[in-house]
């Protein structure tokens, strides 16, 4: 039988220990010596297999061949992936940051407005209170007992109307007693009359005698001072007569004080005493109350506080409209009485007396009612919308676009409407105001402006 070497293209696993380090001796432990295989080829000869040391190396080769060529295509196919993959993204990312630099660096669209100035005229209104046009305490002038009154709380009297009759005993007999004086006072004149009269009538005949034995000179000089006497005697009882007719006259108008009359037409806002009241006619007294407070309602007076702002406005003689809550239907013409020319320290504000005719008694002195003045400016401010200002750390202020620009600038507020406010310093007419700046708007930005045609609005004026 033939023997025949496989070829090293049909490499046989040896029975015994695996891997590319198996030992050059045949005889090592654990191993088998190579054998001869004995077969049939298939042209019936006998083939024997070698394994020597020298063929395991070209057994693996061709292994690690093919892992390297894996390697280097999934390398690559993840390269190519890779690169299918971030490209585009990275040519994304760069157009939105050329386009987010493009939008930072391109100016901010803005509407713009242009400051109107006022109306010459405008219109305030003033809280006020309302008071009579006069207003006086009755006290009594003669102590007694109230008799009987005629005028209650709430009445509505007019000048010279009976108001009370007080009961003074008192006065009543001084009275009497003082008209008995006074007659006294009389006779005692007429005799000093009859008395000058007869000293007036013995001095001539003396007189005529003298330079005769019939008179001395003494008795010319007693005659003549008789005479003196009684004429002084007469001017004496003629002084008396006229005290006497003082006292009369004094206690008949402390008499005439029993009776209480109202000293002008208005309503009757106190009365204290009830009948049998004692009246003190001691009106210094702090225990003393008056017997009646009268207060005069045909014309009101409104004590209003005008704001320094419209304090130069205000003229004697203006015309005004005075409202009050409880009447919303009805309007009361005014006038302006005056003022005082001088603005109180405290809150500034100049206080004006405003005359209102109340002859329908409509109003109540005390009401609380809203004045309205038209009054005409010395100068007329700017008008811009609300949302145009800004307040900030800086001071208020107002964002305007000057060479495609926006730059802030500060300015000084009037009197607020709602949507619109004036603006009294720090614009011109010519401005033109961001009407609503945004957190895009800082100083220096570039902006493109878009006039509003409408602005501001004329609400406010």
């Amino acid at each position: 039988m033939e023997t025949t070497k496989l070829p090293p293209s049909t490499p046989l696993r040896p029975r015994g220990r695996s891997g590319d380090d198996a030992p050059d001796d045949p005889h090592h432990n654990g191993g088998t010596a190579p054998t001869a295989v004995h077969g049939t080829a298939g042209d019936g000869a006998n083939v024997q297999a070698d394994s020597p040391h020298g063929d395991w190396g070209e057994i693996h080769r061709p292994r690690r061949r093919s892992l390297v060529i894996v390697t280097i295509v999934a390398v690559v196919l993840l390269a190519v992936l890779l690169a299918v993959g971030l490209i585009p993204r990275l040519h994304q990312s760069h157009e939105v940051a050329a386009e987010a630099a493009a939008a930072l660096n391109a100016p901010v669209m803005v509407n713009v407005v242009r400051p109107q100035p006022a109306d010459k005229t405008f219109a305030i209104t003033v809280p006020g209170t309302l008071r009579p046009w006069q207003e006086v305490s009755v006290f009594a002038r003669t102590t007694g007992y109230l008799r009987k009154w005629y005028a209650d709380i709430s009445s509505q009297v007019k000048a010279g109307d009976l108001l009370a009759e007080i009961d003074a005993p008192e006065v009543d007999a001084q009275l009497r007693a003082a008209q008995a004086a006074l007659q006294q006072m009389k006779a005692a004149l007429a005799r000093a009359e009859s008395d000058l009269q007869i000293a007036r009538v013995t001095n001539e005949r003396y007189l005529a005698l003298a330079g005769t034995s019939g008179v001395t000179q003494q008795d010319l000089d007693l005659k003549q001072a008789d005479f003196n006497a009684a004429v002084a005697n007469r001017e004496s009882a003629k002084a008396n007569v006229a005290a006497a007719e003082a006292n009369v006259k004094r206690l008949s108008d402390l008499q005439s004080y029993e009776k209480v009359y109202a000293p002008f037409g208005g309503v009757i806002t106190s009365r204290p005493y009830d009948t049998g009241s004692l009246i003190l006619a001691d009106p210094t007294a702090t225990d003393v109350k008056p017997m009646y407070k009268i207060a005069a309602n045909d014309v009101l007076r409104a004590f209003v506080n005008v704001p320094q702002s419209s304090a130069l406005s205000i003229r004697k003689g203006m015309d005004t409209k005075v409202n009050a809550k409880e009447l919303p239907s009805r309007t009361f013409a005014g006038k302006v009485m005056g003022t005082t020319n001088y603005l109180d320290l405290n809150d500034r504000t100049l206080l004006t007396e405003v005359k209102v005719p109340n002859d329908e008694h409509a109003l109540l002195p005390g009401m609380y009612v809203n004045v309205g003045f038209t009054v005409e400016r010395l100068e007329s401010p700017l008008l811009i919308s609300a949302p145009a200002i800004i307040q900030s750390s800086d001071g208020i202020q107002v964002a305007v676009v000057r060479d495609g620009k926006a730059h802030f600038q500060k300015i000084e507020l009037g009197r607020d409407f709602g949507t619109t406010v004036e603006v009294l310093s720090g614009l011109r007419p010519d401005d033109q105001v961001i009407g609503n700046p945004g957190e895009r708007i800082g100083e220096g930005v570039a902006v493109k402006a878009i006039e509003n045609p409408a602005s501001p609005p004329p609400a406010g004026k």
